[in-house]
């Protein structure tokens, strides 16, 4: 290949890595509504992924329904406070960090910079023993009792697919999309012609072109 024919391959090949994460994005967006009622009213986790020539090449998982919990921050703050002190822990506000001398001496010299918070890893361990428990948690030490409102989230419909053999089912989906056989399936800028289209209805050029 010659200087020119690198640069416009490298070119193309650009334009189409973009056009393709765009398709790639839009196709996920839309699938999403689709995929929310495959798990919610046909009730099925999973979606084959099949070639039109009926071949199975792979699975998309579709992901249920999340859980939230709603609990004041105080409420939990206090919880903690009593039940598990370790797990909270002091921090510097944002704002004081562009005092070099605060850095050095900040409880010391700057109390009121500092703030407490939970833990993280604590945090989102108790928020799970609430979701799983219903949203009522009992010290069985104490016999205190800490209430939460679990809110139940119906499937987005947002899914993943991994699963095994990816090299050998993007072999499979760019043979079948180069031989035109995705004809059918909305791929925007990327749709090449179905199988057996003519490429070009001209008449055919006679002589050599320079």
């Amino acid at each position: 290949m010659t200087p020119r024919q690198h640069a416009l391959r490298v070119a193309a090949l650009e334009a189409l890595g973009k056009a393709v994460e765009a398709e790639y994005a839009k196709a996920r967006k839309a699938a999403e509504p689709v995929f929310r009622v495959v798990r919610t009213v046909d009730g099925h986790p999973q979606q084959a992924v099949t070639l039109p020539d009926g071949s199975e090449i792979g699975m998309i998982s579709i992901k249920d329904g999340s859980e939230s919990v709603t609990v004041a921050e105080s409420t939990l703050m206090a919880w903690f406070r009593e039940h598990n002190p370790e797990a909270i822990e002091e921090y510097v506000i944002t704002s004081a960090w562009s005092d070099a001398e605060i850095i050095a001496m900040v409880k010391a010299c700057f109390p009121g910079t500092v703030r407490e918070r939970i833990r993280p890893a604590n945090r989102e361990a108790l928020l799970k023993e609430l979701i799983d428990s219903g949203g009522k948690l009992i010290d069985e030490e104490t016999g205190d009792t800490l209430l939460a409102e679990i809110e139940h989230h119906r499937p987005t419909g947002s899914f993943a697919f991994n699963g095994r053999g990816a090299k050998e089912r993007r072999e499979q989906i760019m043979a079948a999309w180069q031989a035109g056989e995705l004809a059918g399936i909305e791929l925007g800028a990327l749709a090449l012609p179905a199988a057996g289209d003519e490429a070009d209805d001209r008449e055919p050029e006679t002589g050599a072109r320079e």
